[in-house]
C-alpha cells in the first residue's frame, strides 16, 4: 500500500497523473475529499467494480456515486434537469449529489435495478486535475466498510485495509492530506422529473432540505 502526501487545494501534478494512470490500468486509489476520504475506481470497469464492493463489504444491490469533470460531460450519461442550477446556487457550500436518470451509455452492472444514478456536483482541485487525464466516470465513495464509520484521516483508512478489508484487497495508492474536517457526506437529491427526494442528507436536516427542494420547485413552475 503506497502512501504520498499531497496538499488538498495546490495537488502535486505529478501524484494526480500517477493515480489518474493507476485509475485508467484497473487499479483503485484512495483520496481526500470535500467531506471524507474516498475510494477511487473506473466505474465502466466490471472487475473495478466488482473489487470495490469486495472492499466495501457492499451488496450488489447498492448504488455508487459517480464523479466526472467538468460538468458537462457528466450529462452524457444521465439526463440534465433545470433544478439543478437553481439547487447548486442555494446550497453553494453544501457537497451535493444529483440521481438522475441513466442514459443507455452505462453497463447492466452499475446500479443493477435502479433508473438513476448519482454524480457528485462539488468539485476539488483534485477533481480538476484528476480529469485532465480521464474522461470517463470515476467511482467515488467512502474509503470505509458499508455501514461503519467513514474516515476523516489515513490512520483511520489504513486501520480497514491493514485489519478489516484484507491485503488482498488493498488499493494501489493513497494520497494523504492529514486529519481533515469532520462532516457528513454529500447530500444526495434525486430528480426525475418533476419529482425531488432527497436520499441523503449531508449537513443538513433532512426535512428542511425537502421542504427548501420543494420551494425551488414552486419558484420554477410559476
Amino acid at each position: 500500500m503506497r502512501i504520498f502526501k499531497i496538499d488538498y487545494k495546490n495537488p502535486d501534478p505529478r501524484l494526480i497523473k500517477k493515480a489518474a494512470r493507476i485509475i485508467k490500468a484497473g487499479g483503485i486509489v484512495v483520496v481526500p475529499t470535500h467531506t471524507v476520504y474516498g475510494i477511487l475506481g473506473d466505474s465502466l470497469n466490471k472487475k473495478v467494480v466488482q473489487k470495490i464492493l469486495k472492499l466495501k463489504k457492499r451488496g450488489e444491490d447498492r448504488r455508487f456515486d459517480l464523479t466526472l469533470y467538468p460538468v458537462e460531460k457528466i450529462f452524457r450519461y444521465v439526463e440534465f434537469n433545470p433544478l439543478i442550477p437553481k439547487i447548486i446556487e442555494k446550497f453553494s457550500e453544501q457537497p451535493l449529489s444529483f440521481g438522475l436518470p441513466k442514459k443507455k451509455l452505462f453497463p447492466a452492472y452499475l446500479s443493477p435495478g435502479f433508473k438513476t444514478i448519482a454524480f457528485h456536483f462539488f468539485f476539488s482541485k483534485i477533481d480538476e486535475e484528476l480529469f485532465k487525464y480521464i474522461d470517463t466516470p470515476v467511482i467515488g465513495t467512502s474509503a470505509n466498510i458499508s455501514e461503519l464509520p467513514d474516515t476523516s484521516s489515513i490512520d483511520e483508512v489504513a486501520d480497514y485495509f491493514r485489519h478489516t478489508f484484507g491485503s488482498s484487497l488493498e488499493p494501489d495508492l493513497i494520497l494523504d492530506a492529514g486529519k481533515l474536517k469532520k462532516r457528513k457526506p454529500s447530500a444526495i437529491i434525486e430528480l426525475a422529473g418533476e419529482n425531488i427526494k432527497v436520499i441523503r442528507s449531508g449537513d443538513l436536516s433532512k426535512g428542511d432540505l425537502q421542504k427548501e427542494l420543494e420551494e425551488i420547485k414552486k419558484y420554477k413552475n410559476n
